[in-house]
């Protein structure tokens, strides 16, 4: 084989690199090892085999972790006067403020159920990791006189996971995820403010907060993962 020819198989062999179609990738579950049980509560739920989730009745609650949709600025922006534009010092303002909501709901959906508020890890200890991705908030706080009101149907949007880890091996025991929106269940707009977004995105986050809890006292979550195990 001449030179010219070594060259042009060269670079067809680069060209095929280059253009193939990269190896798929495990699903985030997979590669935590955990496997999906079937819930009526939550969209997605998974578990480690043997992990036995109901034997914890202590929980340490991480600072909640809150990223918006990726095009959420640029959206609401889009439809608001320059002097009325969304800055990222307001969705650093917005994020402080659902995080801190989503944190106290969680521990008061895990006390009222009667488990109890650790300080620090330690045995019997599970930490639960919360977080509220792809937020959406619809609308922001009341408009200043002489702007239109705004009337929606819901407040917004966001995914929202939970992960649960033994507090003093760090062994990742379960995830909880659900999309929700803030809405109320009547399908009729109202005006939005500031008020309405915290009432809705606060009943929002408690139904989930409840639901998470449900799963997690679950008595047969073992079974259901041998039996999910078995089924893939």
């Amino acid at each position: 084989m001449n030179a010219k020819a070594l060259f042009i198989l060269a670079i067809a062999t680069l060209a095929g690199a280059a253009f193939a179609a990269p190896p798929p990738q495990p699903a985030p579950a997979a590669r935590d090892s955990l496997v999906p049980v079937q819930t009526r509560n939550l969209d997605e739920f998974y578990l480690r085999p043997d992990a036995n989730l109901a034997s914890y009745r202590k929980v340490i609650i991480d600072p909640v972790q809150v990223s918006f949709d990726r095009n959420w600025i640029r959206k609401m922006n889009d439809t608001r006067d320059v002097t009325r534009w969304v800055s990222k010092d307001d969705a650093r303002r917005i994020a402080e403020e659902m995080a801190s909501s989503l944190g106290n709901i969680v521990a008061g959906e895990f006390k009222a159920r009667g488990y109890q508020i650790a300080a620090a890890p330690g045995p019997g200890v599970l930490r639960l990791s919360p977080a509220a991705v792809d937020l959406f908030v619809n609308t922001l706080d009341a408009q200043p006189p002489g702007i239109n009101k705004t009337f929606t149907r819901d407040a917004g949007q966001a995914t929202l996971v939970l992960e649960a880890r033994d507090s003093v091996t760090g062994t990742l025991l379960g995830r909880a995820v659900d999309r929700r929106k803030a809405e109320e269940t009547r399908n009729t707009p109202t005006r939005a403010t500031g008020v309405s977004n915290s009432f809705w995105f606060d009943t929002m986050f408690r139904r989930w907060a409840a639901n998470c809890v449900k799963e997690f006292e679950s008595s047969d979550n073992r079974a259901r993962v041998s039996l999910s195990a078995t089924q893939r």
